[in-house]
């Protein structure tokens, strides 16, 4: 199976509406500069025949993320903006599919049910959805996903995070996390020392000084997760940056930092063979 990275941008992406900074300035004027919100595509079988795609979060910037040549399932780790805003262009606006399988929580699932133009997609038989919890596994053709529940730093619903098995290692995706509960630690720490398994993280900001309202919003900041996982043999990859983390910037001391420490970027277009 192959993982590719779609995305590493908290949900509002860069640029950021309303912001002027460097960063989003830069990406206005250099479009090769933007990034695309955090998501992950996973690839099954022969790609020039037959193939299976699925996506973890669907988000507004779909339709750069992926041709949508076809699509086998969609996993939302929960209803925010950059993480199921993208299934609006499943519908009759757009390419209009048929009976795309949607994998996600029964709150989330409500929400769809309740709420045009999402309700729409159901109704439309655009999307099918299938309600999953904590410890499901959903089998692929090469390997499985399984749903981890887990603390979202504001929404009030279910928060999904998942690790990906593939048939020779396991990848750890959470992208949206309120803190590093100990069972969420344990699931980045499942590495075979032989052949090292990957996380890619929440590292929407560096420090908790960042932004002003930083406590309305709270991640875990890089800084701590980089002290709370030293010792762990997994490859980190931090992912969800939002637009003020200096650890975007290839050239920032921050960044240096965290590549001194043997952390890194999950950087779009990047591919991981599991």
């Amino acid at each position: 199976m192959k993982v590719e990275v779609l995305g590493n941008a908290q949900d509002g992406g860069v640029p950021h509406l309303g912001c002027e900074c460097e960063m989003c300035e830069e990406a206005r004027e250099k479009p090769e500069k933007a990034k695309k919100i955090a998501s992950l595509l996973l690839e099954e079988g022969d790609s020039e025949n037959s193939n299976a795609q699925y996506l973890i979060d669907a988000t507004p910037d779909i339709r750069y993320q992926t041709t949508g040549k076809y699509i086998d399932g969609v996993f939302l780790s929960h209803e925010g903006l950059g993480h199921m805003t993208g299934l609006l262009f499943l519908g009759k606006e757009s390419h209009n599919y048929e009976g795309i399988p949607v994998y996600t929580s029964e709150k989330a699932n409500e929400f769809l049910q309740k709420n045009d133009p999402y309700r729409l997609l159901k109704d439309r038989g655009n999307i099918d959805v299938y309600e999953i919890e904590d410890g499901d596994k959903q089998n692929l053709m090469n390997g499985c996903v399984e749903v981890i529940e887990t603390e979202h730093p504001r929404v009030e619903t279910n928060n999904f995070c998942f690790m990906i098995h593939g048939e020779e290692k396991k990848l750890f995706y959470v992208s949206d996390i309120h803190e590093w509960s100990h069972e969420i630690k344990q699931k980045v720490k499942e590495a075979d020392i032989a052949i090292p398994d990957i996380a890619i993280i929440d590292g929407t900001f560096w420090s908790a000084d960042e932004i002003e309202r930083y406590s309305e919003v709270s991640h875990p900041t890089i800084i701590t997760t980089m002290a709370e996982m030293e010792d762990v043999d997994t490859e980190i990859y931090f992912t969800h940056l939002n637009h003020t983390n200096p650890a975007y910037r290839e050239d920032s001391e921050e960044r240096g930092e965290l590549e001194e420490r043997e952390f890194e970027i999950a950087e779009q277009g990047m591919e991981f063979e599991i």
